[in-house]
């Protein structure tokens, strides 16, 4: 990830408690838009300057360029309250070997996958196995991609549960796992949605921690019921892909 530092002068009167309130309200809409990464960052006042540190999967990820309606408005919004320009520049990146996200020109899939630890894009290339910005897509919904967002934090939620394993475990291992869950239905609608925007096949990622007795490939695909295991692993990761229910998964570690 980069690391990047907006910033603003403060010019005017205007309390800095409102200003730092409306800065919030202007990360959220990047947030929404795919353009920043994660959803808390630094966020500070110096010597009459709104600073913030956001991460964002490319050094020009907050080009005006990408900006939608909302982060438009807003960032005139809060230029006019401080009577200055908003800039940004990057200032790191948060590992010496990041390299940037998917530049492929035609992706042969994507996939739709996220864990409780990943503050990367929940869409994946298929082609080159990295992460996929929102803001290349189309617009999903509303000027933004709230709908992916918000799929995205209910994965999290999940995952973080299981992974706590004190409470809801059961359940939120289900979610991830079981075709017909909740979680999963609202992210195989997402993967119909970005394929029918793009044109490229969208892949669910379903998660497989389930124990099985015998070989576990020769297990069917959940939802077709059909062979679906690959004779080799796809991008080192993935053990199974049904191109007709679009899904892909792994051999479950719990063996």
């Amino acid at each position: 990830m980069y690391i990047q530092k907006l910033s603003i002068d403060i010019k005017t009167n205007t309390n800095k408690d409102d200003l730092i309130d409306e800065f919030g309200v202007l990360m959220s809409f990047y947030r929404g838009n795919g353009q920043t990464q994660g959803r808390i960052e630094s966020r500070y006042i110096k010597n009459d300057k709104i600073v913030c540190l956001p991460f964002t999967l490319e050094k020009n990820s907050l080009n005006r360029k990408f900006n939608n309606f909302y982060v438009n408005r807003q960032t005139k919004k809060i230029e006019d309250l401080c009577n200055s320009r908003l800039s940004y520049k990057t200032i790191g990146k948060s590992y010496d070997s990041y390299k940037s996200p998917c530049k492929c020109k035609k992706s042969d899939f994507y996939i739709l996958i996220t864990n409780y630890i990943t503050i990367k894009s929940p869409l994946t290339c298929g082609t080159c196995n990295k992460s996929v910005p929102l803001y290349r897509l189309p617009i999903y919904y509303d000027h933004g991609y709230m709908p992916i967002l918000s799929w995205e934090t209910n994965y999290i939620s999940c995952d973080s549960l299981q992974m706590n394993c004190e409470v809801g475990e059961r359940w939120a291992l289900n979610q991830m796992q079981e075709i017909k869950s909740q979680l999963s239905k609202q992210g195989l609608e997402i993967c119909k949605k970005i394929e029918g925007m793009t044109s490229i096949p969208t892949f669910y990622y379903l998660h497989n921690y389930k124990k099985y007795k015998g070989d576990q490939l020769t297990r069917p695909c959940p939802g077709c019921n059909k062979k679906w295991n690959l004779k080799t692993q796809l991008n080192n990761q993935y053990d199974f892909k049904c191109d007709e229910c679009k899904i892909i998964s792994t051999i479950s570690p719990n063996v």
